[in-house]
């Protein structure tokens, strides 16, 4: 049974809401989001996990058979400071830089103790361009630079699937500035 109804047999009518105003032209903008966030590729990765893979199977294999026991004892603490010095750190290298590309930005991420960030306006820019070696042009990865004429250039290092974010972000400059490139050029 309704409320309204259980009290004397009439309907209160809802309280009247205030009216919302229209947002104002400015509010309209479309809001930023994050298309893609991006780690350098992960091919760096390869030596290190080949040395951590060698000196824990190297570990098992010779401890235990080394002639004096203080070697054998000092041999898993030897492997942990390789395994620390040789993959660890070159993971927390890895995992320590990071690009996030928005409707609006190119942020770059890096720094352990203290962070840095720098940010792009993609308004600001005026191209895009890609540039590979020849160990980038095997694992499809590569450097997108992109230009802002006076105001300089950002350079994304070593991004995988270069050629995609290379489109990725011109189509983004050209939705920045209002105009596709090829027609603010002629």
């Amino acid at each position: 049974m309704n409320r309204d109804m259980a009290i004397g047999g009439t309907t209160r009518a809802a309280p009247a809401r205030p009216e919302r105003r229209p947002a104002s032209p400015s509010s309209r903008e479309t809001p930023e989001h994050v298309i893609v966030r991006l780690r350098r590729s992960a091919r760096h990765l390869v030596w290190p996990s080949a040395a951590f893979l060698v000196l824990c199977f190297g570990t098992g294999y010779y401890w235990g058979r080394l002639p004096e026991p203080w070697l054998n004892a000092a041999l898993p603490i030897l492997a942990a400071v390789l395994v620390v010095a040789c993959s660890g750190l070159p993971l927390l290298l890895w995992l320590n830089r990071i690009t996030i590309i928005t409707t609006r930005r190119l942020i770059v991420k890096h720094g352990f103790v203290v962070r840095e960030r720098s940010e792009f306006l993609l308004g600001r820019g005026s191209e895009a361009t890609l540039r590979r070696g020849p160990l980038q042009l095997l694992t499809g990865s590569g450097d997108v630079i992109v230009h802002a004429g006076a105001d300089g250039q950002i350079t994304l290092r070593d991004v995988p699937r270069a050629r995609m974010v290379q489109r990725a972000v011109t189509d983004l400059i050209e939705q920045a500035a209002g105009t596709p490139l090829a027609r603010r050029a002629g």
